[in-house]
């Protein structure tokens, strides 16, 4: 073939004669769909032209604050809880000092920050007496004997220690009361994170309540576990924080930027500075803007609505708490990345670095799509929404009843960070609370059941359950039988059987004359069936 082109002026632009006039398949790498390639997405939130909303009703207003507050009551811990989990912090404690000398144990997290759900996982930090750092410790040798040790604790079941991880931990699951955790070793960066946090939460209510409604909105959407391509919950804290600390007035102070003295102070941790305001009580000395913003929980959280879809430019500036002037993607050289969250103290850790453009694009259109719901003000609502809460937060709205992609992840357990041969679920039977959701129930006061805090239906449920071929993205099928494939597959062949038989002489090449064309997979199934 080589040599009967040589010296000819042909031009192989179009699969002509090989398959009755139809070019390649054009397929879109962002939303899989055929006919287009990703610059010309419609999927592309970038692309998305927002529609003017009404004008906001008081009323309205006053139906939003109820929602916010709604999702505060539902969702945060009682004094019941916080009180459970510090018993089972000194249970441990004193456990562990019988075996592990000088063991010492701090909640940190959610547990700590004030932005924990009911249920939620407790992370606790171990450190020895007489240590402060990690250093020189044989860090190995002290996870095993941590191992060990909780095996013979009456409590736990499933201690699993992860040796590899940047800050090594031991998982465990406590029987008592349900809750899942892990133990890390010195994870100190992470206390002084939770000891930030927690302060944000202590200066103002609407702080807190934010943060539960954004977290809320996260699960609804399924956009909220970084473990399987998403955000982190810490992430979306990030991206509350510094909304209040951008609007006009200010909700909350930049603590970082705040100290007392000539000379801001420096405290060094695992070689970052950690140094932040810690004097709340003087607050309103130090900080001008103090209580001069009286917006309420509904108007912030529409505003926050507004502020990621039409002000904030995802491209050029990243989301940075630590100060008060904007930050640029290329100043931290995170031009390449589809979202920047800076960790407000390790400057390194970009939060969105793992988050794949089509994963990027369903985020930011969740909340193109939660600006209109939130927007939008209604008399009353639909009769197949039993409350407001249902109606706010349907996912069949907010991510138009598509799931998120799972592009990334093993097809086992719908987790990055492995490929399916290396999945740990692959030999073992799934438990209930395994699979795409972890099946912890908690029962609500109107009696409704949640799945890990968050309204899901049965028939979310049931979709996010079913198998999904990822050649052509559609459900109810995998690759080895989607008809996709074995037209790809046929095409293939007769190419090769045209090869082989047909004499040099007698190939037609390809025309400048016609353009490329392009066609649907339906027409390629037809075409593949004639």
């Amino acid at each position: 073939m080589v040599n009967f082109c040589k010296g000819k002026n042909y031009s192989f632009s179009v699969l002509g004669f090989f398959y009755k006039d139809i070019s390649p398949i054009l397929i879109c790498s962002l939303c899989k769909s055929d006919g287009h390639l990703k610059q010309d997405c419609p999927e592309d939130f970038k692309r998305v032209e927002l529609e003017p909303l009404p004008h906001m009703t008081l009323d309205f207003v006053k139906l939003l604050n109820d929602v916010c507050e709604q999702c505060y009551c539902d969702f945060a811990p009682d004094d019941v809880e916080v009180n459970v989990r510090e018993h089972i912090l000194q249970d441990f404690e004193n456990f562990l000092r019988c075996q592990v000398p000088g063991a010492k144990l701090v909640l940190f997290g959610s547990s700590k920050n004030g932005f924990g759900f009911k249920q939620s996982d407790l992370d606790i930090c171990m450190t020895l007496e007489g240590q402060d750092t990690a250093e020189g410790l044989d860090s190995m040798a002290v996870i095993e004997s941590l191992t060990k040790a909780l095996r013979k604790h009456h409590a736990l079941r499933n201690i699993l220690p992860i040796t590899s991880a940047k800050v090594p931990i031991v998982k465990f699951y406590h029987t008592k009361t349900g809750l899942e955790g892990d133990i890390s070793l010195y994870n100190t960066l992470a206390l002084h994170n939770t000891e930030l946090l927690a302060s944000y939460a202590a200066i103002d209510i609407r702080v807190k309540i934010l943060c539960y409604v954004m977290k809320v909105f996260a699960k609804v959407c399924d956009i909220g576990d970084a473990s399987r391509g998403s955000l982190s919950s810490y992430a979306y804290t990030l991206m509350v924080l510094y909304f209040l600390q951008q609007r006009s007035p200010p909700v909350i102070p930049v603590l970082q930027e705040m100290y007392v003295g000539e000379e801001k102070p420096v405290v060094l941790v695992d070689g970052w500075d950690v140094h932040f305001f810690k004097d709340l009580k003087n607050l309103h000395k130090y900080w001008p803007e103090y209580k001069k913003n009286k917006e309420s929980v509904g108007q912030l959280w529409f505003g926050l609505l507004q502020f990621y879809t039409e002000i904030f430019d995802f491209k050029e500036t990243v989301i940075c708490i630590r100060r008060k002037e904007p930050l640029t993607t290329f100043k931290k050289q995170w031009t390449s990345k589809h979202l920047a969250i800076e960790d407000p103290f390790d400057l390194s850790h970009n939060l969105g670095a793992g988050l794949s453009r089509r994963m990027a694009s369903f985020i930011l259109k969740a909340f193109i799509n939660a600006r209109s719901v939130f927007g939008t003000p209604v008399r009353g609502f639909p009769p197949e929404y039993s409350n407001k809460m249902e109606y706010f937060f349907d996912p069949e709205v907010l991510t138009e009843g598509k799931l998120a992609p799972n592009d990334r992840c093993c097809r086992i357990c719908g987790k990055i960070g492995h490929f399916m041969k290396d999945c740990p679920m692959r030999r073992r039977q799934r438990r209930d609370n395994d699979g795409l959701f972890s099946g912890r129930d908690v029962n609500r006061p109107d009696g409704r059941v949640m799945t890990d805090g968050s309204p899901y239906t049965d028939r979310r449920r049931r979709q996010r359950e079913e198998k999904c071929c990822y050649l052509c993205g559609s459900s109810g099928h995998i690759k080895k039988d989607c008809l996709l494939s074995k037209s790809i597959g046929s095409c293939a062949q007769f190419i090769v059987t045209v090869l082989q038989e047909c004499d040099q002489e007698s190939l037609v090449y390809f025309s400048l004359q016609n353009p490329p064309q392009t066609h649907t997979k339906e027409a390629l199934r037809q075409t593949g069936t004639d």
